[in-house]
Formats: structure tokens, C-alpha cells, sequence
């Protein structure tokens, strides 16, 4: 079973969406993305990941990571 997540990018397309303002067409393609994983548990970690960015606007891998 798919497990899927669709999220809003951007602080003024997430304050219209809690205000109910219709997004434009431009918005809608360029800040809501929907992501898909095979489990649950990928579901999680991927919330996870994106929960732990909240207030940061850049990132950089400082180390190789194994899969």
C-alpha cells in the first residue's frame, strides 16, 4: 500500500491555506508537492526529516552517509 504526504512550501501559501484563500495556479504547481513512500515507516522518517528543517532556510551534507 502507498503512504503519501502533501505538503505546502513557503510562508505566505502556508498563511493563506490556514486563512482558506485560494491558491493560484502558479502557487499550487510551485509550493503544494505530494510525496509518496511504500511504508508507513518512510512516511514517518521523511515527516521527521522535514519537521527538523522548520526555522532553517539552507542545508549542506558534511559527510558522506551509507544507505
Amino acid at each position: 500500500m502507498k503512504h503519501s504526504v502533501k505538503l505546502i512550501f513557503g510562508k505566505e501559501q502556508v498563511n493563506k491555506f490556514l486563512s482558506n484563500e485560494p491558491f493560484t495556479d502558479f502557487e499550487k504547481n510551485n509550493n503544494e508537492k505530494e510525496y509518496k513512500f511504500d511504508s508507513q515507516v518512510e512516511l514517518d522518517a521523511f515527516l521527521k526529516g522535514v519537521n527538523e528543517t522548520v526555522g532553517w532556510f539552507d542545508y549542506h551534507i558534511i559527510e558522506p552517509y551509507s544507505v
